[in-house]
């Protein structure tokens, strides 16, 4: 996520530490906690989801990546699996442009192997559950709000222009699209690389190294 008129990105590694860019050069400016999920970038303000045993909302200093202000746990259903990424059974987005901030939710339990339960068991147990929260921001606060199926079904994502084979995600900011992507880096390991494209030449502004994780070897036969 980003805020062009502050020249600001935020984004996280693959352990949830945030780290805050610079939009013209990629300098990374700080970086700050575990366990975090970016949401938005208003009024000076990092709006993340931080996911454990609870989800919680927390608010940094974009200057400065200093706590602000955290919110209570989220009320979520005891069967919902958060994570720092979107997954079929966790999913989250944001309206994040403006204060108040709105995340939405959406979690599904999935079937994951063995005996399938009976149908009174099955029909009794909740599948899918949406929710959001109003965030406020000048003045920190949370709200649940209720987000029903028939939205959440609505919303249908717009086509993605043509990337790079090793691209992970992407977003648009002005004229650059920020791509995430991973490849081989300097010692062997996979690399978490940050990459500005200017769209108007398809041209790499800047590249920046998120993370490195050693690469998994297989271990050696017994004789």
């Amino acid at each position: 996520m980003a805020d062009a008129s502050a020249g600001r990105a935020v984004v996280r590694d693959r352990q949830g530490t945030l780290i805050a860019l610079d939009l013209e050069t990629g300098a990374v400016l700080w970086r700050q906690g575990r366990d975090l999920r970016p949401c938005a970038l208003v009024a000076g303000t990092v709006v993340a989801l931080r996911v454990g045993s609870l989800v919680r909302v927390e608010q940094l200093d974009t200057d400065e990546g200093t706590e602000r202000w955290t919110s209570p746990p989220v009320d979520l259903p005891v069967w919902a699996r958060p994570a720092l990424h979107d997954s079929p059974e966790f999913g989250v987005d944001t309206d994040g442009d403006q204060d108040p901030v709105v995340i939405r939710w959406t979690a599904r339990a999935l079937y994951r192997g063995g005996a399938p339960p009976g149908p009174d068991v099955a029909g009794s147990q909740p599948r899918t559950a949406h929710g959001a929260l109003r965030i406020g921001v000048a003045s920190p606060s949370i709200e649940p709000q209720a987000w029903t199926a028939t939205e959440a079904e609505a919303e249908v994502p717009p086509p993605h222009p043509p990337l790079a084979a090793d691209v992970l995600e992407y977003g648009q900011v002005g004229d650059l699209r920020m791509e995430l992507t991973v490849g081989p880096g300097s010692g062997g390991e996979d690399a978490v690389v940050l990459r500005a494209v200017d769209t108007r030449t398809a041209s790499a502004v800047w590249e920046v190294v998120l993370d490195e994780t050693a690469e998994s070897r297989p271990r050696k036969l017994r004789p």
